[in-house]
């Protein structure tokens, strides 16, 4: 009698323990290596984080790690892939050549916009043309930052005020960039290009407005100009294996808040950002005459057929990213 209770005790006990875990919602881990006051942190990744949570009907939460904490740019990847992180943000580049194909929108004068850039990479997400790149990971959003600018410690006006500077850059194409306009290429992540520019082993950087202001660039770099140099593609991401795992309402959460709808958003976010950026340092700021735009489009142009002859698949891709940037702005300039 006394083992028969003892057992029915045990039953009762591990029953319990079952419901209670069955009530516990998953957690996900959202890393982002981008510095803590990164606009991407309250304006995007937060509030998704909140979406999802809500939406998931309790059976899904997910914590924010920022700065950092769980890996630098370029560990997110193998960190997610290896269960350390269940989500995270990289630039493409940073991937160690998983995503080459989707450099291309570092290559100048291709996009005007960076929500025109952003809609496009989704889209050729969805026709396939990055199939081969998300064996492991799956896609939330697929974006990219606005034009890059050079910051620089001195005045750049034309193509012979570039030649022989030291200029940072984060990726392979924007090094190539650099090289066309007769700068010299120096490697650095974003994170690392504040102490590279105040030590003087750089001259200056390769980088969007909004980078400028992320990493601080502006305090060692005082003079900027503006010209449409090339972006960086941008994901958040997650593990295959940890979202096929998921229960179906922690999916429906993920799904209505991700993809195509959430691609445009950071891409209209970067754009705003941008403008908002460039306005802190509007006085040092500079542009191209329409002659010396059009020496420099010749001096990069070798860059992006480069580019289509050195990537798989990379005339199609080119040819595509073109095609759907083209459909784009024009929807854009027929709503103005």
């Amino acid at each position: 009698m006394k083992k028969s209770l003892f057992q029915a005790s045990l039953v009762a006990v591990a029953l319990y323990c079952s419901q209670l875990a069955a009530q516990q919602p998953i957690v996900l881990k959202l890393s982002s290596p981008a510095p803590p006051q990164s606009y991407l942190h309250p304006d995007a990744f937060t509030p998704f984080a909140a979406a999802v949570t809500q939406a998931s009907g309790g059976t899904l939460r997910i914590d924010t790690f920022y700065g950092g904490t769980l890996g630098n740019f370029g560990l997110t990847y193998d960190r997610v892939v290896d269960g350390v992180a269940d989500i995270g943000f990289i630039l493409a580049a940073n991937a160690a050549g998983k995503f080459k194909k989707m450099d291309v929108v570092g290559l100048p004068f291709e996009a005007k916009t960076g929500v025109a850039a952003s809609v496009a990479l989704w889209k050729m997400y969805e026709k396939g043309l990055f199939a081969d790149s998300f064996d492991a990971v799956k896609p939330l959003a697929l974006w990219t930052f606005p034009n890059s600018a050079l910051h620089m410690k001195s005045v750049i006006k034309t193509l012979d005020d570039v030649k022989g500077k030291k200029i940072a850059a984060s990726s392979a194409v924007s090094g190539k960039v650099v090289v066309a306009l007769g700068g010299a290429q120096m490697t650095f992540r974003p994170d690392e290009t504040y102490q590279a520019i105040s030590r003087g082993i750089a001259d200056g950087t390769l980088m969007p407005f909004t980078g400028m202001a992320t990493f601080r660039i502006l305090e060692v770099a005082k003079s900027h100009l503006d010209a449409a140099l090339g972006s960086d593609a941008a994901l958040l991401f997650m593990s295959k294996k940890k979202y096929d795992s998921l229960p179906p309402k922690a999916k429906e959460a993920i799904d209505r808040y991700s993809y195509a709808s959430f691609s445009e958003k950071l891409g209209r976010l970067t754009d705003e950002q941008w403008a908002e950026k460039r306005a802190l340092v509007k006085e040092g700021t500079t542009t191209l005459s329409s002659q010396e735009e059009a020496r420099w489009r010749k001096a990069v142009a070798p860059v992006a057929a480069d580019w289509a002859k050195e990537t798989p698949d990379g005339q199609k891709v080119l040819q595509a990213f073109r095609g759907e940037v083209a459909l784009i702005e024009k929807a854009q300039a027929g709503k103005k």
